[in-house]
């Protein structure tokens, strides 16, 4: 009996270029979170975007999610700034005024990887249908 999991080419392409630029995010933020570019996760996006295009996908989503699999290291700069604000001796109202700062911050980082990995997935479909993979399947129409 075999295991058998249905995956869009959607994710199966987000995965691949998500998983490729993951460790590559990982190591920037490990390195230097302080002085991250993250241009990983948009090679990655535009790489998904590349490849679900020529099968017919749609690149933008693509290369929304995976930016998001790829950028995800980049969340490791909300975990270092949650870590210091009960270091920090301020009232309590700072303190949670403070957290809820960062956490907000975070979604704004996913938020720009996000809008990044969109336009990466959109560039990378736009550089398949110009080297002419329009994605559309080879059908024989009966006249």
């Amino acid at each position: 009996m075999s295991l058998q999991l249905d995956i869009s080419k959607t994710w199966k392409y987000a995965l691949l270029g998500g998983l490729l630029a993951l460790p590559f995010t990982a190591f920037e933020a490990w390195q230097s979170p302080e002085n991250m570019t993250l241009e990983m996760f948009l090679i990655g996006s535009a790489l998904a975007g590349y490849l679900v295009k020529r099968r017919g996908g749609n690149s933008t989503a693509t290369g929304v999610r995976a930016a998001l699999i790829g950028g995800l290291p980049s969340l490791l700069v909300v975990g270092e700034l949650l870590l210091t604000i009960p270091t920090i001796s301020n009232p309590l109202w700072f303190g949670v005024v403070s957290i809820a700062m960062v956490l907000a911050l975070g979604v704004v980082i996913m938020a720009a990887v996000a809008v990044f990995g969109g336009l990466a997935g959109w560039f990378g479909g736009w550089l398949a249908e110009r080297r002419g993979h329009g994605g559309s399947a080879n059908t024989l129409s009966s006249v």
